[in-house]
């Protein structure tokens, strides 16, 4: 009953009139759906309310609802690093990545699902394989390879851009696992939404391959650290004001005080210190043995280790 009260109050202020027969907002019904699928997270009414006025003016052409809202639900987060026209136009970006190899999935069918079966669905094919990748950003794409330049050694800079270079050649030894580790080695070389781009990207991609393997992300990773604290936001454009029609510009600031249901992907690189191993099996069975002997373990706070202390099972 409370639901339906939330909802009606919300539609009182939703205009529809506003949105062309192209845009998602025109739809009523998709537009409900997306409030309900929002009030879940356990994230603000009025961030809620900030974000569909927001998703409401994308077109529907070449969009793919269940698999924006999918990477747009663990990165809610990151509005407290930029803003939220900012978020939304990099979630979008990330989504297009994945767009034209992904499966159609209905928003009914996805609402109802398991967030793990949702991953499965949306991320991997019908093989169970990783989908291919179209990365058509070449201003982030140019970045990415300044900042690996700068870090990785010449055979380190080929194994990590081949996925991104030409995926389709590559695949049969992509190990989202270790290319996010060499990630993280890079990242702080990244400026602006470049860097949410990428975080968003790499960060999807290692959660996906924990689900893959049968692995549970937050049996792993601390789930209460949204940013670092010394990070700041992205610098804001100065606001050119309409001298003819004396619009008013409000600037609405939106904090999260409590984390969102569904794991945040900024968790992931928070002081984050990997196991120094080199390969997707060793470091699987590094998971896998403290998950079996049940320590409790928040790998931020984990300690490295040498390959050369590896003695785990892995057949």
């Amino acid at each position: 009953m409370k639901n339906t009260l939330e909802i009606n109050e919300f539609l009182k202020h939703f205009n529809y009139n506003s949105y062309n027969r192209e845009q998602v907002g025109y739809d009523k019904q998709i537009i409900i759906a997306v409030y309900e699928f929002l009030k879940k997270l356990n994230i603000p009414e009025e961030l809620i309310i900030s974000l569909i006025n927001n998703i409401a003016y994308l077109k529907n052409d070449k969009l793919n609802i269940p698999l924006f809202l999918d990477i747009l639900s663990r990165s809610i987060s990151f509005i407290n690093l930029y803003e939220l026209n900012e978020l939304i136009k990099v979630v979008k970006e990330v989504h297009d990545i994945y767009y034209e190899n992904t499966r159609e999935v209905s928003l009914e069918e996805y609402l109802h699902d398991t967030e793990e079966t949702r991953l499965e669905k949306l991320f991997l094919d019908r093989n169970n394989k990783y989908l291919l990748k179209d990365f058509n950003n070449e201003q982030y794409i140019n970045e990415l390879k300044f900042a690996a330049a700068l870090i990785l050694d010449n055979n380190e800079y080929k194994d990590f851009l081949s996925y991104i270079d030409n995926f389709a050649t590559a695949k049969e030894h992509y190990s989202p696992l270790i290319v996010f580790k060499t990630y993280t080695n890079i990242r702080e070389h990244l400026k602006g939404l470049s860097k949410l781009y990428w975080d968003i990207y790499y960060g999807n991609e290692y959660i996906v391959a924990f689900n893959k393997h049968g692995l549970k992300i937050t049996d792993i990773y601390d789930t209460d650290t949204l940013v670092k604290k010394h990070e700041e936001k992205t610098p804001k454009d100065f606001i050119q004001l309409d001298l003819f029609t004396y619009q008013e510009y409000e600037e609405v600031e939106i904090k999260l005080p409590n984390g969102p249901q569904v794991f945040q992907l900024s968790s992931l690189y928070s002081k984050i210190n990997l196991p120094e191993v080199e390969t997707e099996k060793d470091l699987l069975a590094y998971y896998n043995k403290f998950l079996n002997s049940r320590e409790v373990i928040n790998l931020p706070k984990l300690k490295t280790v040498n390959n050369a202390n590896l003695t785990f099972e892995t057949n």
